[in-house]
C-alpha cells in the first residue's frame, strides 16, 4: 500500500497514433506537459464514471436537439450497480431483469405506468421488495431509449409474423 507523497514513476510505450491522440489533447485542454494531460485526463474519467455509477446518462445538448452520449469504457456492468437486476443472454435484448425471474425490468416499469400504479402497489403486485422496485425505475428511467428502441424492435418482429401490435408501451 502506497504511503502519502510516495511516487511511483510510470514507463510505457505509445504508438505514434496514440501520441498524435495525447498530443491533441494536450493541446485542447491546455496542458504544459504529457503528464498532466494524463493526470487531468483521469480526473475526468474517474468523475464521468462516479456519476454513470450512480445513474446518470451522458447528454450533450443543444436548443433543438439532446443526444445521449454513451462512452462504452466508462459504462457500468449491471453487475456492478444493480442489486436486483441482471443481463439474460438473449439474441437482440439488451435491457436487464429481475434477478431469479423470467421478468424484465420494464414490464414492471410500464405496468405502473400504465396503471398508475405506486411503488408499493407494484412490488405487491409483482411479489417484489419495495427496494427492487425502486431499483426497477431507476434503471428504466435511466435507460429510457433502449426500452423504447426494444420495444419498437419487439413490435416490428411481431408484425413480421402477422401479428397486429396496438402500441402501449409507456414513451
Amino acid at each position: 500500500m502506497s504511503q502519502a507523497g510516495e511516487t511511483k514513476r510510470q514507463n510505457f510505450n505509445v504508438l505514434p497514433e496514440q501520441e498524435a491522440q495525447i498530443e491533441w489533447l494536450r493541446v485542447a485542454m491546455g496542458a504544459a506537459t504529457t503528464k498532466e494531460t494524463i493526470l487531468r485526463s483521469i480526473s475526468v474519467m474517474a468523475v464521468l464514471h462516479n456519476y454513470l455509477q450512480q445513474g446518470y446518462q451522458i447528454r450533450l445538448v443543444t436548443l433543438g436537439e439532446q443526444i445521449h452520449l454513451v462512452i462504452p469504457e466508462l459504462e457500468p456492468t449491471p453487475q456492478s450497480i444493480w442489486q436486483y437486476l441482471v443481463s439474460r443472454p438473449h439474441p437482440w435484448r439488451k435491457q436487464l431483469y429481475v434477478k431469479g425471474r423470467r421478468l424484465l425490468a420494464s414490464t414492471v416499469w410500464q405496468d405502473m405506468q400504465l396503471n398508475t400504479l405506486s411503488p408499493e402497489e407494484a412490488a405487491e403486485n409483482f411479489a417484489l421488495p419495495i427496494a427492487a422496485v425502486n431499483e426497477i425505475i431507476r434503471y428504466c428511467e435511466a435507460n429510457h431509449e433502449l426500452i423504447k428502441m426494444e420495444a419498437e424492435e419487439e413490435r416490428y418482429r411481431l408484425e413480421q409474423q402477422g401479428v397486429r401490435v396496438e402500441s402501449q408501451a409507456a414513451s
